[in-house]
């Protein structure tokens, strides 16, 4: 879990995140190879066809971004 929290993750993963976060979650938005990372690393999981932060996302994205998860 802690995994998911350190690693660093590439421009185009952080963006991703930040696209998950702010609502944008279906897969068709987002690049495939970002989700498949963030999904390995527990921060994204694929429900009812949505992409969407798991417990440890809002986490990750408390810490490296400057929008506020969703609540």
């Amino acid at each position: 879990m802690e995994r998911g929290l350190l690693a660093p993750l590439s421009p185009s993963e952080e963006n991703a995140l930040r696209r998950v976060a702010n609502g944008i979650s279906k897969p068709k938005h987002l690049r495939a190879t970002s989700v498949a990372r963030l999904k390995r690393l527990a921060l994204v999981e694929e429900r009812d066809g949505r992409i969407l932060l798991t417990p440890l996302g809002v986490q990750r994205c408390a810490t490296t971004s400057s929008t506020p998860p969703p609540a």
